[in-house]
């Protein structure tokens, strides 16, 4: 994808966003380290593996991802006068190179249109956090909450054991053996399939990830809902 400007420019395209501050915000990075990183033109790899799992880019197709491939064509004069066979080749293939890009942004646009509206993540939390105690605390909800059948401002409200009483025993399990003894500066974690229960009873399968800075202090986590919910677990 070449520059960081090109990455923040592709996000823009996709997304509609007319700001690199919008930008920042769903990659959930500060606005001036967003700048830093521009103006660096330097990214961490984390933003490529972002990138791909968003928009399902597969990584090795990464630098390649909407961009239109320019075919220039240099016709060559020989005591300026062409050959009109050798100028109707070139055409041919010039045309016959556009008519493949066509075809090729025609497939991305269709995929677009399919994905359109379903949203890069359905709710997020951002929760203080405390690495020496492993404690959670004040947490903010914002994004779509409506599969929970609970409101943002319900679940923002929610102590930390209450949140954690909502979750499978087994998927508790699983989140809480991630934390390790020594908690790094900077955490990246994704988990798959983890059962937490919504108001009517059952349970909702989520696909999760979240962030961890040490030094702010903060965990943003991003549920994704797993269409065919779980029924009867309670």
């Amino acid at each position: 994808m070449g520059t960081v400007a090109e990455f923040i420019k592709r996000i823009k395209q996709r997304e509609g966003f007319k700001f690199d501050g919008q930008v920042a915000e769903i990659l959930d990075v500060d606005s001036r380290q967003l700048a830093t990183y521009k103006s660096r033109n330097s990214l961490p790899n984390k933003y490529q593996e972002w990138y791909c799992s968003k928009y399902d880019v597969k990584l090795k197709d990464f630098h390649e991802d909407i961009e239109i491939v320019n075919k220039n064509i240099n016709i060559e004069k020989e005591d300026s006068v062409m050959d009109a066979r050798y100028i109707i080749d070139l055409q041919k293939e010039k045309i016959e190179h556009q008519q493949a890009e066509i075809n090729r942004l025609n497939n991305i646009v269709h995929k677009q249109k399919e994905t359109k509206n379903k949203p890069a993540f359905h709710f997020k939390t951002k929760v203080v956090f405390d690495p020496k105690t492993k404690m959670f605390g004040k947490n903010k909800v914002t994004g779509d909450t409506s599969m929970t059948g609970y409101t943002r401002e319900f679940l923002s409200n929610l102590k930390n054991e209450e949140w954690s009483a909502m979750y499978h025993p087994e998927s508790l399990q699983q989140l809480m053996s991630s934390i390790p003894d020594e908690v790094p500066d900077h955490t990246h974690n994704k988990w798959k399939n983890i059962l937490w229960k919504a108001k009517n009873g059952t349970y909702r399968v989520y696909n999760i990830e979240s962030y961890h800075d040490k030094k702010e202090g903060i965990v943003r986590a991003y549920y994704y809902w797993v269409n065919g919910d779980i029924e009867g677990q309670s």
